[in-house]
């Protein structure tokens, strides 16, 4: 029986997953121009979307044990456990943005490839940042239509949110690369 369950549950978003990380490479292909632009910017890539999409579906399987645990519901999702998982959510996801920003300048470097430092970080610490403010509300909000409708969040949340985590990074990327490329 609760086989069956899962499996109404979530297949179709198994489904819904597959399209979307189709969007997510595609989205990659729109930015063959910029990644030509800036060197090193391939290589933030991989590193930026596990970040997000790690961070996301850590953050929203905490929000599902906190729910199994009785300490959040539907009720009462706006709590003292939610704030603090939402603040080291972002606090993890500034420090992270910026090791990988680093970490891709040397590897590039080292690779013989010379990108502008303060832009390569820069983009990825502003897709990080904002990628981060659209999935952690976006993961209270399926945090909060799962517990609404009954659900078990352990078969919605993950898959999910590392799927929309990839589209939306790829888009946050994307248009952080653009707006750096213009400002600086």
């Amino acid at each position: 029986m609760y086989a069956k369950e899962m499996v109404k549950q979530s297949l179709p978003l198994i489904i819904f997953c597959g399209l979307g990380a189709i969007v997510a490479g595609s989205t990659l292909g729109v930015m063959i121009d910029l990644l030509k632009e800036i060197p090193g910017l391939i290589v933030v890539v991989p590193a930026i979307i596990a970040l997000r999409g790690n961070i996301s579906t850590a953050f929203g399987s905490r929000l599902g044990s906190a729910y199994h645990l009785g300490i959040i519901n539907a009720d009462n999702l706006w709590n003292e456990e939610l704030k603090q998982n939402l603040m080291g959510s972002f606090i993890l996801s500034i420090f992270v943005s910026i090791i990988i920003g680093l970490l891709a300048y040397l590897s590039s470097f080292l690779l013989g490839v010379y990108p502008n430092p303060i832009k390569l970080i820069s983009i990825v610490l502003l897709a990080g940042l904002i990628s981060a403010i659209i999935l952690n509300l976006m993961t209270i909000g399926i945090i909060y239509l799962v517990f609404k409708r009954g659900y078990d969040p352990d078969n919605i949340t993950g898959p999910a949110l590392a799927t929309f985590g990839d589209i939306i990074t790829m888009l946050c990327l994307f248009g952080s690369a653009f707006l750096v490329e213009v400002a600086l």
